[in-house]
């Protein structure tokens, strides 16, 4: 068939006039910004055509429609996507232009996965999803997708989450995990410097294990990273409902009411800290500096000489900022 249609067929290779993307392959090959990796480097004026296209070209599928509407330009401003997104799209049969345009349902389609990248999910999972919608006689311009807390991209079906065949979800079902399981996934994430994936894995594993301090408390320190200062004071607070005597969670919600001017809430959570751990040097620190600011000095400096007490290594250093502000306490604030 493929000799009756005029084409020779070989392995991927650099020298090759045109490479078919197969719908496979998708989740290996294809980037968020719409840029395929084919491990090879094309020759030039070679070009890349979708399954669907060769199959047309084979016989195996009925010819298109006439083209749309709509133009790539006009495809491109109103969904949202980039020209690489949507070309990506049109290689996976997402949508499917005919001389360059495109129709009503491809602009849908394109305006929902715009949607879906938007919300944070990746492109990879969205083409997947649209895959199984083809495969099931379905298309993205007639289905709702959306993507679940644990990363997939499912069905919307009267409000609730669903697998691809319509069949509604449990709130939690679908993801094979438990907190464990998200905890091990947002921390990998977190090591790669992939924070909007822990903060969702985090968020996931906070649902699902009610208790854990530590869920919560790590779900903090990566809404903090992101600058979302008051979701992570509530993630901070989460911990410390589940944990009072947390040391850790009341000194890092310290640190961000001290960055947000709130000074006085700031002492207080650092004495929170140390009154639960006599040794910590952070929380001592913190809060004389907050004294000191405030002219405070004697307060500073037994907090001062509680740090050196502490921590042997730093003692000399702590001794002459605690005599700093004793010499300041009795010269009545002023340091000497």
């Amino acid at each position: 068939m493929t000799a009756a249609a005029g084409l020779a067929l070989t392995r991927a290779s650099a020298a090759a006039d045109a490479i078919v993307v197969c719908h496979a392959p998708s989740a290996r090959v294809l980037c968020d910004d719409g840029e395929l990796r084919l491990g090879l480097r094309l020759k030039p004026g070679a070009r890349l055509a979708s399954e669907g296209a060769f199959r047309r070209r084979l016989g195996l599928e009925a010819a298109p429609a006439p083209g749309g509407p709509y133009s790539e330009d006009q495809m491109i401003r109103h969904a949202g996507l980039s020209r690489a997104q949507l070309g990506a799209l049109a290689l996976f049969d997402v949508v499917a232009p005919v001389d360059g345009r495109y129709a009503y349902a491809d602009l849908v389609a394109a305006r929902a996965v715009g949607q879906l990248l938007s919300s944070g999910a990746r492109l990879q999972r969205i083409v997947a999803a649209a895959l199984e919608l083809e495969r099931r006689g379905e298309r993205l311009s007639s289905v709702r997708l959306a993507e679940a807390p644990w990363g997939a991209v499912l069905q919307v079906v009267e409000g609730a989450l669903a697998d691809m065949d319509g069949q509604l979800l449990l709130p939690l079902e679908g993801s094979d995990l438990d907190a464990d399981g998200a905890f091990a996934l947002a921390e990998a994430a977190e090591r790669e410097g992939d924070l909007a994936s822990a903060r969702r894995w985090y968020e996931l594993a906070v649902r699902l294990d009610p208790t854990d301090p530590i869920l919560p408390f790590n779900l903090g320190n990566v809404l903090d990273e992101l600058g979302l200062a008051r979701e992570a004071e509530f993630a901070y607070r989460r911990a410390i409902a589940r944990a009072t005597d947390m040391a850790d969670a009341w000194f890092n919600l310290g640190v961000l009411q001290e960055k947000t001017g709130r000074e006085a809430e700031a002492l207080g959570s650092y004495e929170r800290a140390f009154a639960i751990d006599p040794t910590y040097a952070d929380a001592l620190h913190n809060a004389a500096l907050l004294h000191m600011r405030s002219g405070r000095f004697t307060a500073a400096a037994g907090l001062l000489e509680q740090i050196g007490a502490a921590s042997p290594a730093d003692a000399t250093e702590i001794r002459r900022l605690a005599h700093l502000c004793r010499v300041a306490a009795t010269n009545d604030g002023r340091p000497g």
